[in-house]
């Protein structure tokens, strides 16, 4: 099962296209993340590179237990793989603006279940 780390900076909005292995090939998406100051949590929006059409929009990064760990686990049937917010150095709840990409990781692999 092919794993990666989604490369993410703390303490802005980003985007950035990444080649993930999924499913034994490799995809291309393009990503954006969005703090939403009034919630307090983040998001992403994902968007097919070669399509230029959007997949998901505004998927909250939450943290949870399996299964329901896997942010994209209705989303199985687009074949882009499984997704998790993993705490770690000990950190606790959800990314906040200064934490993701150091204290929360978003960690992409092959399609789940």
């Amino acid at each position: 099962m092919a794993t990666r780390i989604v490369p993410l900076i703390p303490g802005s909005n980003q985007s950035f296209n990444c080649t993930l292995p999924v499913d034994e090939k490799n995809i291309t998406l393009g990503f954006t993340f969005t703090w939403n100051g009034v919630g307090e949590y983040w998001f992403v929006s994902v968007t097919d590179v070669k399509n230029k059409e959007l997949m998901l929009d505004a998927v909250p990064l939450v943290t949870g237990e399996y299964p329901a760990a896997d942010i994209l686990g209705q989303y199985t049937y687009m074949g882009i793989g499984s997704a998790a917010v993993v705490p770690i150095s000990g950190a606790a709840g959800i990314p906040n603006l200064n934490n993701l990409g150091t204290d929360f990781v978003l960690v992409w692999t092959d399609t789940l279940g």
